[in-house]
């Protein structure tokens, strides 16, 4: 994974070590609410890696998001906050076809 702009790797490394920090407190939050505290965390953390590698490569950073949601018993709420985040952002980022440079 190429990275792109490589000062966004600090907030990265922060919010996998909150991720990792709050994911081990023995203090339980009830659901549905922890599902989606971890959504949205996770979903962060998908967006500072995608701008860190500007979009490239888009299938390795829902990878590594969702390897981390794995490592911490988090596997559906990573998975899917790193798959909608990525689509979203995959869509944003499609440039549409100019119509002269478009093949005939």
């Amino acid at each position: 994974m190429r990275i792109e702009q490589p000062w966004y790797l600090i907030p990265a490394a922060a919010v996998a070590l909150l991720i990792v920090a709050l994911g081990n407190t023995a203090y339980t939050i009830a659901q549905p609410w922890d599902t989606l505290w971890n959504f949205l965390a996770y979903a962060a953390l998908t967006l500072v890696l995608w701008i860190a590698t500007d979009g490239n490569r888009p299938w390795l950073v829902p990878g590594a998001v969702m390897f981390l949601g794995a490592c911490m018993a988090d596997l559906a709420a990573a998975a899917a906050a790193a798959v909608i985040t990525a689509g979203a952002l995959s869509l944003l980022q499609a440039k549409p076809a100019c119509a002269e440079s478009s093949p005939r």
